[in-house]
């Protein structure tokens, strides 16, 4: 059954998630989908009554609260961080006159609907079951963690018989027996991150304190049960067989609706401020009125944030998928996050790559520097903590400048596992993606493209400078010259694809001229240049001096950035890496039929193949250029290096990559969406509207039980803004020259550039920008070649671009 099938008429379009029946089976992606969060911590959306089980998996995570663990995997040692699962706060079970403590799994459900409400942060589930003694009831459980106060989260559970009376008694307790068991390919990990330090009771509330195993962090949990329905019931009373548990009795009357609520303080040694944990959490427990206070603060809290976001297509089913991401993405990052010192994660705050950051900050930054600009400067703030960790790595590589790391965690070591398991035979295989150097590039690009979103010279000077100044020595240092002297080459890393590791002719990893690498090696030694030259002069020579940049260094970089090398076969064509055309082709046939739904580096591994031999790529990696960069810039960057490139080439190019792409990552149908956005806007609205589902829709439920996929949600409305609509910021102004593709419709969005808070409305093949009057300064937009100033309270419509003709089709 489709979610379409499955789902009800959304009551408020575009606003909310609605499941109308339970689906043990699909129970896994729907705690991922429906988790709440506020930056702080995110808990997944499992019942109230369950365990972890092989159905249901209760998590809850707090931003960057990892515990570093020595495991022996494939028979090697291999310190591994991985991101903890907390205590579980949700357990609230009841029973009847005695009878077992009710439980969803056990009993007859008649109706059923779970609700998400983007809006407001609010999760419901309604459910009328019937017991094995034959009474019906009707349950209502409303949840939410607190976007108002970041140390607080809450149910409420209301219980109506339908058809008896009798006594119920509701028991609330703290879980501290969780571990991290939410991916099967790390089973072979360290399951068990907690040590219990002590529960205790402190009349109507009751406490739980533990610490990560590493001792790098303490967590606490204060519980506060209470009946609000009716209001003259005894208070709860502690559960001698826990401490943490607290238990509420009273006489229920038929159709009379009885209601707890269960409020929870989380905090942790993680958090601002010199407090311990276990006073911290008490302190914000009895500082809690009740429930419906907290929700009240909390709707208000979520109301301010959508005031920011302002994304309004007219197309309900757009606007929901868009409302969902930025949902999602304000869960993982709010202003909460700030000093937390915690980055943006590939599959947010769940255990899904152990919870690590990689790359996927790119995809999400631009909705933040346009909306949210402190946020984005608290997460570039991330990786300024960790520019002596990069240093560190680029010396004991024998290198200069900074090497970030390809997955970062607590302090900014490299923290990729040295394998990965194929759970198609049960085997290791050797994992060498730490060996994607790009990643210097994307966190330059997203240091750029902040500033240029909102001219914070401040954050430049003081931190944005020298990170680029760092990563362009990098590049200058691992950029060799060729055998023939003429050119430079860097060899030994790993682009985006992910599949190709290494040459099959080769015993050592890493490839050599990766296209993508390369190119965005060049823009950033452009960029950093030219960043380096618009720094005030006083600070530009104090930066240079401390770092020790001179005119011979600075000229390598010139030279490097106008002879690094690009290989190219066929009729013009990038290649993804040297010899990338010398591998054999792939056909899917190759595979038996038992595994060709299979992941394919996987499927090949089990019968005795390595992927590494093929021309199949997980994930967009040439295109990755046209995806971040114009299709402009990609050719005066060749042109640049002396090499002839056109439009007519990034079609070929493309017509080559698509059909060996299996598109195994989130990513690459955004990449490839983005990118065709001008060359193909059918193709390219095709792909994007197949990335609007990727966690919503259920085949991907494996997938997205293991955490959402914070990049793709990014990037989708990256390209909303930035290829269909043509917003872009630019040195010179804001840049906007709109292609829709078919099918998007009317699209009205709030933006904010440099400070200036702009409307935008798409309408019939015209974008119109409008500068609120409140706005201090005027605006500088720029269009094909044309420049206009925008006063305060002025508009001005720009026409969009003409869309090819179906032979650009790749």
């Amino acid at each position: 059954m489709s979610d379409r099938e499955s789902m009800l008429p959304d009551p408020a379009p575009g606003w909310q998630i609605v499941f109308d029946a339970y689906q043990p089976d699909d129970e896994p992606r729907r705690e991922a989908i429906l988790a709440l969060g506020n930056g702080v911590f995110v808990t997944r959306a499992a019942l109230i009554d369950s365990r972890q089980d092989a159905l249901h998996y209760p998590g809850t995570y707090r931003a960057g609260c990892y515990d570093r663990v020595v495991n022996t995997i494939a028979g090697e040692q291999d310190e591994t961080e991985s991101l903890v699962n907390l205590p579980n706060w949700l357990p609230l079970d009841f029973r009847i006159d005695s009878g077992p403590w009710w439980r969803l799994d056990e009993v007859r459900i008649l109706q059923y609907t779970q609700l998400l409400d983007l809006r407001t942060g609010i999760m419901r589930r309604e459910v009328l079951a019937q017991d094995d003694a034959g009474r019906r009831t009707r349950l209502c459980e409303e949840r939410l963690v607190s976007m108002a106060d970041a140390r607080l989260c809450g149910l409420r559970l209301t219980l109506t018989p339908v058809d008896w009376s009798g006594e119920v008694a509701f028991r609330a307790w703290l879980d501290a027996g969780v571990v991290n068991a939410g991916v099967k390919r790390f089973e072979d990990y360290q399951q068990r991150h907690l040590h219990i330090l002590g529960r205790r009771s402190d009349g109507a509330a009751s406490m739980l304190e533990v610490r990560t195993s590493d001792g790098g962090a303490q967590i606490a949990l204060a519980q506060r049960l209470r009946l609000v329905l009716p209001a003259e019931a005894a208070p709860a009373v502690e559960d001698k067989r826990d401490p943490t548990a607290r238990l509420l009795q009273v006489h229920a009357r038929e159709g009379m609706p009885v209601a707890v609520e269960k409020l929870v303080a989380l905090c942790s040694s993680l958090d601002p401020g010199e407090r311990p944990p276990s006073q911290a959490a008490q302190r914000a427990l009895q500082d809690a009125t009740g429930f419906a206070d907290l929700l009240a603060s909390h709707r208000q809290a979520w109301n301010k944030l959508w005031e920011a976001v302002a994304l309004e297509p007219a197309n309900p089913p757009l606007a929901r998928a868009l409302r969902f991401h930025a949902f999602h993405i304000l869960q993982a990052v709010s202003p909460h996050s700030a000093a937390r010192d915690a980055g943006i994660p590939a599959r947010g705050w769940h255990e899904g790559y152990h919870g690590h950051v990689f790359w996927d900050e790119l995809f999400v930054l631009p909705f933040l520097n346009f909306r949210f600009p402190d946020l984005a400067r608290d997460m570039l703030m991330y990786r300024w903590r960790r520019l002596p960790a990069a240093r560190n790595a680029a010396r004991a590589a024998g290198l200069r400048g900074a090497m970030y790391p390809w997955r970062s965690a607590g302090d900014g070591r490299e923290v990729t596992p040295r394998h990965q398991k194929n759970l198609l035979n049960g085997q290791w295989m050797r994992d060498h993606t730490y060996l994607q150097r790009h990643i210097g590039s994307a966190i330059a690009f997203n240091i750029w493209h902040y500033h240029l979103a909102t001219g914070d010279e401040d954050f430049l000077v003081r931190y944005g400078a020298e990170m680029m100044l760092e990563i362009a020595r990098f590049w200058a240092s691992i950029a060799q010259p060729s055998a023939d002297g003429d050119r430079y080459e860097i060899c030994g890393v790993i682009g985006p694809d992910e599949y190709h590791n290494a040459y099959p002719w080769r015993s050592t990893p890493g490839l050599d001229n990766n296209a993508y690498t390369n190119l965005m090696a060049v823009w950033t030694l452009c960029r950093a240049r030219e960043m380096l030259d618009d720094l005030p002069a006083a600070h530009r020579h104090r930066l240079t001096a401390r770092l020790g940049i001179g005119t011979d260094e600075l000229s390598l970089w010139e030279r490097i950035s106008r002879r690094m090398t690009v290989r190219f076969h066929g009729d013009g064509i990038i290649s993804q890496f040297e010899g990338f055309e010398r591998l054999a082709e792939f056909h899917p046939e190759m595979l038996p039929a038992s595994l060709s739904a299979q992941r394919t580096d996987w499927a090949l591994n089990a019968i005795g193949k390595r992927v590494d031999a093929y021309q199949v790529t997980k994930q967009a990696d040439v295109l990755a250029l046209f995806y971040l960069l114009d299709e402009e810039t990609v050719i005066g960057l060749l042109q640049r290096l002396g090499y002839a490139f056109d439009h007519d080439a990034i079609l070929r190019t493309a017509r080559y990559y698509l059909p060996r792409t299996v598109h195994r990552s989130s990513l690459s149908r955004i990449v490839y969406g983005g990118a065709l956005a001008r060359l193909d806007p059918g193709l390219s609205w095709d792909l994007y509207q197949h990335a609007l589902e990727t966690d919503l829709n259920p085949l991907k439920g494996e997938s997205v039980a293991e955490g959402i996929h914070l990049g793709a949600m990014g990037g989708t409305i990256d390209i909303l803004q930035r290829r269909y609509l043509g917003i872009a910021a630019t040195p010179a102004g804001l840049a906007v020259d709109p292609a829709p593709p078919p099918g998007l419709g009317d699209v009205r969005m709030r933006l904010r550039f440099r400070g200036r808070l702009l409307e935008v409305a798409a309408e019939a093949r015209t974008v119109t920008i409008r500068s609120c009057a409140g706005n201090g300064k005027d605006t500088v937009v720029l269009h094909r070649g044309q420049s206009f100033v925008l006063s305060p309270g002025a508009s001005i419509s720009l026409p969009a671009a003409v869309s090819p003709g179906p032979e650009g089709r790749p």
